[in-house]
Order: C-alpha cells, then sequence, then structure tokens
C-alpha cells in the first residue's frame, strides 16, 4: 500500500485508509481518544497505537503502596438494612 506525505499547516501529514483504521479498531469519528508511540529505525517510521491506562492502573501507580492487612477486621458501622451479621 503506498501513501503520500502532505503538508499540514506548519506539519506534515499522512492519511491512512479506513479500512487500515477498522483493522486496528480505531474509531474514526473520535481521534482524540487515539495515540500513537513513534519509533524510527532506519529509515522505517512505526507507529504503534497506545495503550492508554485503566482507572485501576492510574490509582495504583497513585497508591503509596500500603497495604490492607487482611488478618485485620474492618468496622463497616451499624447494618443500614436487612444485612445478616
Amino acid at each position: 500500500m503506498k501513501l503520500s506525505l502532505a503538508k499540514w499547516g506548519n506539519s506534515a501529514a499522512i492519511r491512512v485508509p479506513k479500512h487500515v483504521l477498522a483493522k486496528l479498531n480505531i474509531d474514526s469519528s473520535n481521534f482524540d481518544a487515539t495515540s500513537f508511540d513513534v519509533d524510527v529505525e532506519g529509515d522505517k517510521m512505526i507507529l504503534r497505537k497506545r495503550q492508554e491506562k485503566t482507572k485501576f492502573e492510574l490509582l495504583a501507580e497513585q497508591s503509596s503502596g500500603v497495604r490492607l492487612n487482611p488478618e485485620q477486621e474492618l468496622d463497616w458501622g451499624e447494618p443500614t438494612g436487612k444485612e445478616i451479621w
């Protein structure tokens, strides 16, 4: 497949065909949510779809690393409904 490089403002752009985006599971109506990592190896430019971090991964990075002790009893407060304790 041959693609052309074109001027886009002060930058350059390559148009990616819709069928290529479909193979990468990229929603063509929401490009703001898609980013790529770029590597250059010799005369090759390699684009890799960036895997965005999940909310859990972001929270884990912010964690101080303190673990809850599973042996320690937690106080959940008084029952508020028909819970059986």
